[in-house]
């Protein structure tokens, strides 16, 4: 038995991970040249720099796993340290301060009201970190009472602006009104963690993915474009057609597994699922800019290595790319204003050039020679969910089964964070493997 998986980014790499642990050989189709998606890497003066992923989670227990399997790969501290300009005023949130000075801070970020509201749903994810992820039993609820409100109306005022929008333009490219209250737990399960870094980055840890295979389990197949999938009736298998080097081919596998994000599989099975592709193009991808950049001197102080801007700035962060590069700023456009500013036209040193026009009075970048960059526009870059999203992701499977053998997973099943991609890479192979006995 052949499984093929779709999509070579986090996802599919977790799922073909997973597979091979129970000796299931798989082919894996990337359309690109090579494997990674989002988490990929490009080089800036002869190192390599990622692009998304690269902040590990202290809870990330299932990812942790996958890097401990690939070899030594060590991980150096990065923490949680941030800033934001309040009323004129530079208010700083750091997790390398005392537990007591940061919970007063944040409470005066989000107001009593607010912080009242929030608090059970904190308390749920400390409790039991499995609730941080779409779909969990306590956001379920969560969502059936309230998400016909949106995060802005659910939470309102200044917590809104203080501490939900720094979260969702960073995580979802969306804005508060454009999320809902029982999509919140993957967001405020990332909030609620410490990271550290790959110290050889997403770079050394996909070599190491490539390295490490058992001879004759898996097969990766990049620049290899998906077009179709569909029902084969003369074998009862599933057919995939695609695109290499401008020659259509097709294969048959006893199971499919995309993990591609849901605007993609929606093109996918466009002709075979027009169905399932309308349900899938209701889950909301926003656009996303990103540019890392080496200045000669250092920009950062070792105790504001981060900056966040309000609605009214195309740039939603500017931050220090680890905590020994204070002179490389990975500046991040997302949101409603970066929107209307910049698109896959805008020409990578104007967009720069912008973020430092922002960033002069807060960080050193006045008089401080560029060095290299490099830079990505991705225009469906990130995932932000539906109201009562499990139910339409609950219409969407029921949809899927009429390809008998077609699982999905991906960043809209469970979140958009590593860890939820690999928890729900997990779940989708633990149920063709239950199939299969």
């Amino acid at each position: 038995m052949r499984i093929a998986v779709i999509g070579g980014g986090i996802s599919g790499i977790a799922s073909a991970f997973y597979l091979m642990q129970h000796n299931v050989a798989i082919d894996l189709y990337e359309s690109e040249k090579l494997i990674g998606g989002r988490i990929g890497s490009e080089q800036m003066q002869g190192r390599w720099v990622d692009f998304g992923g690269k902040n590990i989670g202290k809870h990330y227990r299932l990812f942790r796993n996958f890097v401990s399997s690939h070899g030594n790969l060590e991980f150096e501290y990065f923490g949680f340290n941030t800033s934001q300009l309040i009323n004129g005023r530079i208010v700083g949130i750091s997790k390398e301060r005392a537990k007591l000075f940061n919970t007063l801070r944040m409470l005066r970020l989000c107001g009593l009201e607010s912080a009242l509201k929030l608090y059970p749903h904190i308390k749920a994810i400390l409790d039991d970190r499995s609730q941080g992820v779409l779909g969990s039993e306590h956001f379920r609820k969560l969502a059936v009472r309230h998400d016909h409100l949106t995060l802005a109306e659910y939470l309102k005022g200044r917590c809104v602006a203080h501490v939900v929008r720094p979260v969702t333009v960073r995580m979802n490219g969306a804005e508060p009104d454009e999320c809902y209250p029982g999509n919140f737990g993957s967001n405020l399960a990332l909030a609620l963690d410490s990271y550290e870094q790959l110290k050889d980055g997403m770079h050394g840890l996909l070599d190491a993915f490539r390295d490490k295979q058992a001879p004759g389990l898996l097969r990766i197949f990049e620049d290899h474009r998906v077009t179709s999938v569909s029902n084969d009736p003369e074998t009862g298998s599933v057919k995939i057609e695609y695109i290499k080097n401008g020659t259509v081919a097709a294969s048959c596998y006893d199971k499919v597994i995309s993990a591609l994000p849901a605007h993609r599989i929606a093109a996918v099975l466009e002709e075979s699922l027009p169905g399932a592709s309308a349900l899938l193009r209701q889950i909301r991808y926003y656009p996303v800019a990103v540019a890392i950049v080496k200045y000669k001197h250092n920009v950062f102080q070792e105790n504001r290595r981060a900056m966040l801007f309000d609605r009214s700035s195309p740039l939603s962060n500017a931050g220090a790319y680890g905590i020994n590069d204070l002179d490389t700023v990975r500046y991040t456009f997302s949101g409603r204003t970066s929107r209307s500013v910049i698109s896959e036209q805008s020409l990578p040193e104007e967009v720069i050039r912008l973020g430092e026009q922002i960033t002069v009075p807060y960080l050193g970048v006045q008089a401080n020679p560029r060095e290299a960059f490099v830079y990505r526009y991705l225009s469906q870059g990130l995932c932000a969910y539906s109201p009562r999203h499990h139910l339409l992701l609950d219409r969407i499977d029921r949809e899927l089964e009429q390809i008998k053998g077609l699982s999905v997973t991906g960043d809209y099943k469970r979140g958009a964070s590593i860890e939820a991609c690999f928890r729900s890479a997990g779940e989708c192979v633990d149920k063709i493997i239950g199939n299969m006995k």
